[in-house]
């Protein structure tokens, strides 16, 4: 049931920038495969800002009964990059069993854009909670925004398991200013940022670059990589200004 303000005040342990809570254990990201179509470059901004904000991230892809071969496509990505993904259907069912034990015992924030199914897991996960489900703009491919604010939700049948809704977004701000520490969050870059040939190497054009090396051999995906280089610039860019 809804908690509201009936919660007791407790320390705060921990607290996100972005989305704007505190006393979690966990973010769990939620992207649909298609309908809408994922955005990777959201996806890549949304875990630098919480590998920034040492915050445990699962990476949920939805909508997989839709389209399968993309939703593979973006596991191998992020389980590359070392990170949890789950496969889920709300259709199905797949992949709900998997989330519960993930939201077990712990206070879990879902974010994600609009339309990718976060109302619809909800319901899945507490069927008496009916909360409000949006259809997808034909016009524009985009999810409408159904969640207005953010609440706090006990999973039934799960004592001391919550799940935090928070409204859906189109873009991320990056809480990294520099574009030199952007390398320093994406998690496959982790254990060979010093092993380039030049310290401080940004994986750009230095020579003798590990993480370039690891791309052309496959290693690490090139998707993300492209990711990186686009995020890298962008921030450069607008530091110019």
């Amino acid at each position: 049931m809804p908690l509201g303000f009936y919660m007791s005040a407790e320390d705060r342990k921990c607290e996100l920038v972005r989305p704007a809570v505190s006393n979690v254990d966990q973010v769990m990201l939620i992207f649909a495969c298609t309908h809408p179509e994922p955005n990777t470059g959201l996806i890549d901004r949304f875990l630098i800002n919480m590998e920034r904000q040492e915050m445990d991230v699962i990476l949920v892809i939805s909508k997989v009964d839709l389209q399968d071969s993309r939703a593979d496509q973006l596991r191998r990505i992020y389980t590359g990059a070392g990170y949890q993904v789950i496969m889920l259907s709300n259709q199905t069912g797949e992949g709900l069993e998997d989330i519960r034990e993930c939201l077990r015992d712990r206070t879990t924030v879902l974010s994600g854009p609009s339309g990718v199914g976060k109302s619809s897991l909800i319901n899945s996960l507490i069927p008496e909670y009916a909360a409000e489900t949006g259809d997808i703009s034909r016009k524009l491919g985009k999810g409408r925004n159904t969640t207005r604010h953010t609440e706090i939700v006990e999973i039934e049948g799960m004592a001391g398991s919550f799940i935090i809704d928070t409204p859906g977004y189109s873009s991320v701000e990056l809480l990294v200013e520099d574009e030199r520490d952007i390398r320093l969050y994406m998690r496959e870059f982790r254990d060979i940022n010093e092993t380039c040939r030049f310290a401080g190497c940004v994986h750009m054009a230095e020579p003798g670059c590990s993480v370039k090396a690891r791309v052309d051999s496959g290693l690490i995906s090139g998707e993300r990589y492209i990711g990186y280089t686009n995020i890298y610039n962008d921030i450069k860019s607008r530091r110019k200004w």
